[in-house]
Parts: C-alpha cells; structure tokens; sequence
C-alpha cells in the first residue's frame, strides 16, 4: 500500500531530487506537481530542465501535468517552496487536510511545528498534537544543521556540553539554481549567507534540546559559500563540562551505527572526508573526519560532510514521511 504524495517547487533543484529519491520508492507514489501558476496545465518534461544526476527523468513524471496547489488530492504534500510562498501555502494545505512535508524555513521555529532530524529527535512528532489544523505541518532543517546536529547528537551521552563552535563550508548547490554568479564563487570563497548564521545556530539548539525547550549550550556559527558542487563540510569544536576523549566520541558515533545502519561513516585518513571523493548523488549518511582533541582536554574537534540535497533536504523530507507513518502507527523511526 503506498502513500500518495505531490511536490511543491518540482523543477527546483530540491523538487527534481525529491522526485529522483521517491521514483523507486514503494511506499511513495507521485501524483501530482506543482511549479508556477502559469506553467498548470502543461506537462512536466515541457517545463523542467532536468540536471538530476541518479536517473534520467522518468517517462511517468515526464507525462504528469502540472497541477495547481488549490486543489490537491494527494495525502502528502512535499514542499520545496521558497520561505516567503511556503508561509502562505503551507497552512493553507494543512487547513484541508494536507500534511505537509516542508523543506522551507517558514515554520521551522514555530513552537507547534516538530522540527525533526527523525534519528535525533523522532520524539519531537508528539508536537503535532498542538496543531489545530485538520492536517499537519512538519519541517526539515537547514542544509548545514543537520550536518551540525547529526555530528554532535551521539557526544550529547559523552558529557554536558557547554559551547560549539561551527564554521561551515557550504556548495553552491544550495543557492539553488542559477545560484551564484559564476565570477563571483569561482576562485573565491564569500564569507557570508544571508540569514544563515541565525538559522544554524538556533535550529541546532532546538533540534538537540527536548520538543518544548532549546539546548543549554551556546554556539557560535560562521558560514562560507565555496566553490564546490554538491556538499556541505562542517567543522565543529565541542567544549565539555568535562574531559572527553576523541576516542570516545568514535566509539559514540560507531554505537548510533548499531542503531541506525550506516549513519555515520568515520573517515581516519588525512585529507578526508571530501565531497568529490566521498559522497554518493543519494547519500543520507554523515561523514566524520579528523576527530582530534583541543587545545584543553575538554575541547573535542572534528569535520562532518553531508549531502545538501540529500540528508540537507529531499532525502530528509523523505525520512521525516517515513517517520510520520510510523509515529501515526505507534512505531518508532526505522521501523
């Protein structure tokens, strides 16, 4: 038995990602696309300039035409909406009825509105109880703080921690498509992302704190936008209340692994992770690198890669509806 699901903002870079990730998906069933209002009516494969590199445009989404967000019959509705649409549109689908699977940053700090890393914090669900639309609201995080948070739940156990320092690295990928003017990325790192600094740092705490209040640590968050394609490189410094080992937080990380099959891949070589080297066009895991002590026993270092498209947005929009079953059905995630 599927679930039938339709995509908001399907020609969008995350929008073709998300259709790539469901094609063989046999829970999932696409029937329905939605890009602007002036292409309804015409079909996918006229209006979408496919550069989705894990399959070519399937024949059966290439002959669906595109829709309009009024009047949707499916269950589920992905949205990969820009924030400033996705704020109208995303309550309005709930009030019919709709549950919906947000990749927009819109209602990510709404208080009623999990903000869910499922392998994190698949507990935060119960917030759908406080939504008092007939349908549902579930959002995704920021690209980078998934990767921030993923890297620092399993040390969470290892002792409290007080202070993150995060700089990110982050691929052009993420500005969407036409994204940065070629002569301004190409050779050239920018030190700024507009309203990422606030994002990352706030969704981290929410995320790793429990579903009604924010972590207690701080953080302190510098993002940069880098010449690279596909994958965002996070690199963290942890201070403890007390010492903690680098080998300690492996043996943390290969633990979450006996849970989560393949969650965390730890990367030992020097020059490691790389996103050219290391990433697959479907990779929902993140990748541990250089894990080394501070300058003080209770500082722990490390670098996380993730897939920005992938984990960072349709494969988690896909994981968060996985999720939503199995919370519904009284499981837990990965059942």
């Amino acid at each position: 038995m599927y679930t039938s699901v339709a995509i908001l903002g399907a020609t969008g870079v995350v929008g073709q990602k998300a259709i790539a990730l469901l094609a063989s998906n046999p829970r999932f069933n696409i029937i329905e696309l939605v890009a602007s209002d002036q292409r309804i009516g015409q079909t996918f494969g006229e209006v979408c300039d496919w550069r989705e590199p894990i399959i070519s445009l399937p024949q059966d989404i290439s002959k669906i035409k595109l829709s309009s967000a009024q009047d949707l019959k499916a269950d589920f509705v992905v949205s990969c909406l820009p924030a400033d649409v996705a704020e109208v549109a995303e309550p309005a689908l709930a009030k019919q009825g709709k549950i919906v699977f947000s990749n927009a940053s819109a209602f990510r700090m709404h208080k009623n509105v999990p903000l869910l890393v499922p392998e994190i914090n698949f507990n935060h669900l119960s917030l759908l109880e406080k939504q008092e639309t007939k349908g549902k609201i579930i959002t995704n995080p920021n690209c980078s703080a998934v990767g921030v948070t993923l890297a620092l739940a399993p040390l969470v156990n290892l002792g409290e921690i007080e202070h993150v320092s995060v700089v990110t690295l982050q691929s052009i990928s993420g500005a969407g498509y036409p994204g940065v003017p070629s002569l301004d990325i190409l050779g050239n790192t920018i030190p700024h992302i507009s309203n990422e600094v606030e994002k990352i740092t706030e969704e981290t705490k929410r995320i790793l704190g429990t579903a009604e209040n924010y972590a207690g640590f701080s953080v302190t968050t510098h993002v940069h936008r880098v010449p690279v394609t596909y994958g965002h490189t996070v690199t963290l410094h942890v201070t403890f209340k007390e010492s903690v080992r680098p080998d300690q937080a492996i043996e943390a990380y290969l633990a979450w692994n006996k849970k989560y099959s393949e969650l965390f891949v730890i990367h030992n070589e020097n020059g490691r992770p790389q996103s050219t080297k290391d990433l697959a066009h479907n990779d929902m895991r993140a990748h541990i690198g250089h894990l080394r002590q501070g300058d003080k026993s209770n500082i722990v270092g490390l670098v996380c890669l993730t897939h920005n498209l992938v984990r960072g947005a349709a494969g988690a929009v896909i994981a968060n509806m996985k999720s939503y079953i199995n919370f519904m059905k009284g499981t837990h995630y990965g059942a």
